[in-house]
């Protein structure tokens, strides 16, 4: 037979062993015997939860949320100490609107008390860090143009992360600022279009006047440019130029919130933007074209760099 079967103790001697290293706070350790026992069998509840609180004890907090949602999700208990690992690990990772949307949501339905004294404070310190980050970004703003891009750029992710949508005004207004760069202002617009913003909006990005409404925009992750020209372009330089797919990559996402959200089908048809672009990674490599290309389109595509 092919199939490994397990040495029938093997399942007592990982939960020993298991159980042995946290009692010893051997948290590594632990954790490797959770990653073999895993191999092997489903996960009790007991243990579940005990791998929790393993990774707790290791700081493994991106771990520890994402394996208590699933657990969560598949109605693993206790729910109680679950959803406070989770919450946990939220506030570790600085989540701050997230342990506070979620203790709301579901503080309604959670009546053991030592529950709700475990939770209630938690969002208590979540609503006070989001308080002290919001009067940061108040001040920020009002700074922004003596900022770096680095800063600006984090600054519109917090802002994001934090659901700080009630400074709309602030940002259009800066949004137009020629100053500040594409991938600054593709964030902006980004903000503007969770925010629902539904005013028109014009701008400037490499000569294209543009105006947009952002509520309306799809997202620069759902773009024409990612959804069509990206695929095709990485699919045949993975046929001719396989070496070069990962910086081609790393190129193309740039690109896609450089140019977002110019309609790039107004500059050229599909096909001119796929062959130009594998152009543009041949001169890159110092070859010859072997594909028909737009010269304004390469130039175009050399724009985004900047």
């Amino acid at each position: 037979m092919s199939e490994i079967i397990p040495f029938p103790k093997l399942k007592q001697k990982l939960c020993s062993d298991i159980k042995n290293a946290i009692h010893q706070q051997q948290y590594e350790v632990a954790y490797d015997r959770f990653m073999d026992y895993e191999q092997h069998f489903e996960m009790s509840e007991e243990l579940a939860l005990m791998k929790c609180h393993v990774l707790w004890e290791l700081k493994s907090y991106l771990e520890l949320r994402e394996e208590a949602h699933i657990l969560l999700e598949q109605g693993y208990e206790p729910q109680d100490e679950l959803m406070i690992f989770y919450v946990r690990s939220l506030y570790a990772l600085g989540q701050y609107q997230s342990v506070v949307t979620v203790i709301e949501e579901i503080l309604d339905n959670v009546n053991a008390h030592q529950t709700r004294m475990v939770l209630l404070p938690i969002k208590d310190q979540a609503q006070k860090m989001l308080d002290d980050r919001r009067e940061e970004m108040h001040i920020q703003l009002q700074q922004f143009t003596e900022l770096s891009a680095g800063q600006q750029t984090e600054l519109m992710l917090n802002m994001m992360d934090d659901s700080a949508y009630y400074f709309v005004d602030t940002i259009v207004y800066l949004l137009t600022d020629k100053q500040l760069k594409t991938s600054v202002q593709t964030l902006m617009l980004e903000y503007l279009r969770f925010a629902r913003y539904n005013q028109n909006v014009q701008l400037e990005l490499y000569g294209q006047k543009v105006d947009v409404v952002p509520e309306q925009l799809t997202g620069f992750e759902s773009s024409h440019f990612a959804e069509v020209i990206m695929p095709e372009v990485i699919a045949k330089l993975e046929e001719t130029y396989p070496s070069l797919v990962q910086e081609a990559h790393h190129h193309l996402n740039a690109h896609n919130i450089a140019v977002y959200p110019i309609d790039i089908t107004q500059l050229a048809d599909d096909q001119t933007w796929m062959d130009s672009y594998f152009a543009y990674f041949e001169e890159m490599m110092g070859l010859a074209s072997t594909t028909s290309k737009q010269d304004s389109i390469i130039e175009f595509i050399k724009l985004l760099n900047t």
